[in-house]
């Protein structure tokens, strides 16, 4: 994106120089963001020799650039699409891993002491319609019931009490939901993983790979490193180099807006409990005020993620207005984009795929889910117990006509959001 300019700011972990990448490694890792260092810091704190490979800066990619949303993760397909397609009790055991990352999240950053923010203030997801507000009511009956997760829905008369705007139709408020400092989180864990002896090499690329027997030798600038295992975890950035995720993850582009600070009255009637925010909709927007209070940031597929600043700026006005029209003449002080990675069955995937371990396909979800596969993924590497999932199960399916998924999946962006407009009208008349 032209002018862009991400609001996330962090003092960099310590860049590593120019040194020359190890001969030989127990475990190389491939990319620097949430889940390769994740899976590096567990593999090294059980002994294994570690060099992380990053292509850009240490996170350069999503880990640094998204809205640091955390929560329960829950499956996009919710519990009724995933009851059609798996049963009730594959449908629970999917959805008991999600509350169970946010539990090791939560324990994991106490347990290293991470400066990132952390704030588990609830998350309030309006309605559009009321057709939305009575399904949420629904979900979040059965969530309740099933897995114990406190959800309060909230109408329309009392939702001032959440949000300070009256565009929605009430709404649903996810008490185990907070939010993080995606940054400081990233370089916080960078810093661990340093600790724990892990090797971590920004600007090296690894160019090409090569299967010798039971070893993969690895092509990078800095020479070349023959590893016991190669762990892939280039998620929403894979490329040809990477293939074997490339070829099961569509790479979409999304976009984020910070506004300029805003008078603590105003932030105050916007957010009264500093919650994160979420709303209905096949294309929908996501919101949250900066872990220090002071501004707000916007996120999602609106207008033409990857475009100008200024056309950014311009169709993030237009949605920020109709949910807060007391902030539609707020600077938008910095404009960013990014890429996240979905799959076609909507669930992400750890395992062993093409002769390397994978893990990624979070469908933009990723901050807990991320930090957990690395732990899981370092255990099955590791023949360890503890490494299995609800999701072992669930094939990492490659995308039929890969090369043509992103432009399929920006057309499908245009058409839903062409049907939640189409249904806003119908139902506001």
């Amino acid at each position: 994106m032209a002018g862009e300019q991400i609001y996330w700011q962090a003092p960099d972990p310590v860049e590593a120089g120019a040194e020359a990448a190890p001969e030989r490694v127990d475990i190389a890792v491939i990319g620097a963001g949430y889940t390769g260092l994740s899976v590096a810091l567990h593999l090294a704190q059980a002994g294994r020799s570690v060099t992380v490979f990053e292509a850009g800066g240490i996170g350069a990619g999503c880990s640094s650039r998204n809205g640091g949303m955390v929560g329960p993760s829950f499956h996009k397909l919710g519990s009724a699409g995933l009851i059609a397609r798996y049963g009730e009790a594959k449908t629970l055991a999917i959805m008991r891993e999600g509350i169970h990352a946010l539990d090791y999240l939560e324990a994991f950053v106490a347990e290293h002491a991470l400066d990132c923010d952390l704030q588990m203030r609830g998350r309030f997801r309006g309605a559009r319609r009321l057709a939305d507000y009575d399904a949420m009511g629904r979900e979040g009956d059965w969530l309740s019931r099933h897995l114990g997760l406190p959800v309060a829905m909230v109408p329309r008369a009392e939702q001032e009490r959440e949000i300070g705007s009256a565009f929605y139709h009430g709404g649903a408020v996810y008490l185990r939901d907070g939010g993080v400092h995606p940054r400081k989180l990233l370089v916080a864990l960078a810093q661990a993983a340093r600790a724990a002896g892990v090797l971590i090499l920004p600007h090296c690329p690894v160019t090409a790979m090569r299967r010798e027997g039971a070893q993969t030798a690895l092509q990078t600038p800095r020479g070349t490193v023959t590893a016991q295992e190669v762990v892939v975890a280039t998620n929403a950035y894979a490329d040809r180099r990477t293939p074997a995720m490339q070829r099961r993850v569509v790479s979409l582009c999304t976009a984020a807006v910070a506004t300029k600070e805003i008078p603590q009255p105003l932030m105050a009637e916007l957010t009264p409990k500093g919650r994160m925010f979420g709303e209905s909709g096949r294309v929908f927007m996501w919101f949250r005020p900066t872990p220090d209070g002071r501004r707000f940031i916007f996120g999602g597929r609106i207008g033409r993620p990857g475009g100008s600043a200024e056309t950014q700026r311009r169709a993030f006005g237009r949605a920020i207005t109709r949910v807060f029209p007391q902030i539609g003449d707020v600077h938008l002080s910095h404009v960013w984009s990014g890429n996240v990675a979905y799959t076609p069955d909507h669930s992400p995937h750890l395992g062993f795929e093409d002769g390397v371990w994978l893990a990624g396909g979070y469908c933009g979800s990723g901050v807990t889910r991320s930090i957990y596969f690395g732990m899981k993924l370092a255990r099955k590497i590791l023949k360890a117990q503890g490494g299995d999932t609800a999701f072992d199960d669930l094939p990492f399916a490659r995308v039929p006509f890969s090369p043509f998924s992103g432009a399929a999946a920006h057309v499908m962006t245009k058409w839903y959001a062409h049907l939640d407009a189409r249904d806003l009208r119908r139902d506001r008349g």
